[in-house]
């Protein structure tokens, strides 16, 4: 099977993406077309859209679409790539399309003019798929109701782990930055940046009861606003255990997470998207052994509860002092959790759950 994969994300800090591109290389020859963001492309089939701005980005796919032939499916990546995606599906002829819905807005929640449109695409093109990804069970099951659609979509969590690209690379990167965690700390690290929308203010406030010896690393991109009202709630209560830092790509990311003890995710829960989030976060700290603090969201309350890895808790400094008391006991249970863990069997389920769907659409 010959399978166009399209993205308007980016491969290099984008970790669903790199595993659902390992899922469409075990169907078949893939060609994947992600968006450049200071990178390089990976190998022959990986195409680069260099230019800015999503119409752009649609004529892009279009005309890469026209020199293509015999290709049996597109791979759409979220919500960005249905119009691009079913295009394509046009230009090429493809007999498939296998869909990937990492978010989950409605129009009530939509931000502006440009999410109720995209809300609309998907209540319009996803019913259409052939194959509908979810990236959790809560998910699922509301999609079928939202989209009309005839079967519940495959639950595909976000399973991943992060990788040093080459052992080179590991060495350049402790070279670089082994003096950041000279002095000893019990540090905790989110990769949410400074969003606000993600509770990063309660996160930064809980810093002021859990004293000189914690430190919260803030790390990933932030919107001018977040991060000067960061630096705010940081000054006003006079802060010095709270850094913020830029986005990192895998190698310094995973780096940083293996020198810090505890992983945070948290989101608020004013809409579908973040009530019923799905972070692959979470296993990107697990697989590194460090135990998470989470927001008390109902998929994250479940995973605590039911996996012992972790406390969803609204109180995060109750929470941090609670896993910092018993470090090594959350640490065993992470351990154990990540060795009955499997990315690779993770991605061959989904890989045979469409080879099978798409089966039973020749029969």
């Amino acid at each position: 099977m010959n399978i166009l994969f399209i993205s308007y994300d980016s491969y290099k800090y984008d970790g669903r993406l790199r595993e659902l591109i390992k899922v469409a290389q075990e169907l078949g020859e893939v060609t994947f077309i992600t968006r450049d963001e200071g990178e390089e492309s990976i190998s022959g089939q990986h195409i680069l859209y260099t230019g800015s701005g999503y119409l752009k980005f649609i004529s892009f796919c279009a005309k890469q679409a026209k020199n293509m032939q015999d290709v049996d499916a597109i791979f759409i990546d979220n919500r960005k790539g249905i119009l691009p995606g079913y295009l394509a599906k046009h230009l090429t002829g493809a007999t498939y399309v296998i869909q990937d819905c990492r978010e989950l807005y409605d129009m009530k929640s939509a931000a502006g003019i440009p999410g109720r449109i995209g809300c609309l695409m998907e209540k319009i093109f996803t019913r259409h798929s052939d194959v509908v990804i979810a990236a959790n069970a809560f998910r699922a099951k509301l999609m079928v109701k939202m989209f009309g659609l005839k079967k519940r979509p495959f639950n595909y969590e976000n399973i991943r782990r992060l990788a040093y690209s080459s052992e080179k690379r590991a060495r350049q990167v402790e070279q670089e930055c082994q003096e950041f965690f000279a002095e000893e700390k019990f540090r905790i690290i989110s990769t949410a940046g400074c969003d606000m929308t993600r509770t990063t203010g309660k996160m930064i406030e809980a810093m002021k009861d859990l004293g000189e010896k914690y430190e919260l690393l803030l790390i990933g991109e932030s919107e001018e606003e977040d991060e000067e009202l960061a630096h705010r709630i940081i000054q006003y209560y006079g802060l010095t255990n709270v850094k913020i830092l830029p986005r990192m790509d895998q190698d310094h990311l995973k780096y940083f997470i293996d020198h810090s003890q505890v992983g945070m995710v948290t989101y608020h829960q004013r809409d579908l998207n973040n009530k019923y989030c799905a972070s692959g976060k979470i296993f990107e700290f697990l697989f590194e052994g460090k135990p998470v603090v989470t927001s008390t969201n109902p998929p994250l309350k479940e995973f605590c509860e039911k996996y012992g890895v972790g406390i969803a808790d609204d109180d995060h400094a109750q929470a941090i002092k609670a896993v910092a008391e018993h470090y090594t006991k959350w640490q065993d249970a992470v351990h154990y959790f990540v060795d009955h863990v499997h990315v690779e069997r993770n991605n061959h389920r989904l890989a045979q759950k469409i080879q099978n769907a798409l089966e039973e659409k020749q029969a």
